[in-house]
């Protein structure tokens, strides 16, 4: 008789909601700025909590495309990336929820 409970304990457990995914925090400010990696480029402006200076971000985020004039709060995942090439980098984003997309004042 077991073997009924164990079974219905399983399809409860499958009803629960997702948890809410855990990553790290990203601000995104509201218009890209001219930098130079490889070459000139433009970056996104970045800061991991609200009271840190914009600091510029060189990569990209996996699933995020940016839309100029709105400030971003995003939460994402990074991933090492083994034996990246020199000019490339050595982590890879991806995007898990985009918390809040606020137009610029």
């Amino acid at each position: 008789m077991k073997l009924p409970l164990v079974a219905a304990a399983l399809v409860l457990a499958g009803c629960q909601p997702a948890p809410a995914p855990k990553g790290d925090t990203l601000f995104i400010n509201t218009q890209l700025v001219p930098c130079t990696g490889v070459g000139p480029m433009q970056c996104m402006e970045v800061k991991e909590s609200k009271d840190q200076d914009w600091t510029l971000f060189y990569s990209q985020i996996q699933g995020f495309t940016f839309e100029p004039g709105y400030l971003y709060e995003l939460k994402i995942a990074k991933h090492p990336v083994e034996n990246p090439p020199a000019d490339a980098p050595s982590i890879r984003y991806e995007l898990l929820e985009l918390v809040s997309k606020q137009a610029a004042k």
